[in-house]
């Protein structure tokens, strides 16, 4: 029954991608937040505490999948009260996307941009190589316009041996 309606979900579910300024230094980023879903408004509207509010207090929502890809987007957007816990968000947003049995051009597209996202939440932490490893997995899932154009970047911000030693270990 769970799966059904995270499938029904994720079948019914338009993505916004956007670049949001966490960080002077990471702005070239995008990321994906769910449109429609709990907290977007807030959150399209810099509004990032009360967006963090509501998709906490709504956790054990039936849209679970959509709340952690908007949670780690929030996480991201706050202040460093909150960003550390992005990459868990994100972590748990792939989990259930990976759980869906059938998986769909949909699916692969969403779960790519939340490794995009967590790639995202890792360079923010200075995990460099984890970035890297996530943004090139994302590639391999989908490489749609976003998680394309987020290796790119990782990888013009990269020194050259780091990005080709990083890419010899996911190979």
């Amino acid at each position: 029954m769970k799966k059904t309606i995270l499938t029904n979900a994720l079948l019914a579910t338009l993505l916004l991608s956007t670049s949001h300024s966490t960080l002077a230094s990471d702005s070239i980023f995008q990321v994906a937040i769910v449109k429609g879903a709990i907290g977007t408004t807030d959150l399209a509207q810099g509004k990032v505490e009360s967006g963090i509010k509501k998709l906490t207090a709504s956790e054990k929502s039936q849209d679970f999948y959509a709340n952690k890809m908007n949670l780690c987007v929030a996480y991201l957007q706050s202040d460093f009260t909150h960003s550390n816990k992005s990459e868990s968000a994100c972590t748990e947003a792939i989990s259930s996307l990976e759980s869906v049995k059938r998986q769909s051009n949909k699916v692969r597209y969403l779960t790519a941009l939340n490794y995009s996202n967590r790639g995202v939440a890792r360079y923010r932490k200075n995990q460099l190589d984890a970035a890297l490893t996530d943004f090139e997995l994302a590639v391999k899932i989908d490489n749609n316009e976003i998680t394309v154009s987020n290796l790119r970047k990782i990888k013009q911000l990269l020194p050259l041996e780091q990005v080709e030693s990083a890419t010899e270990l996911s190979d």
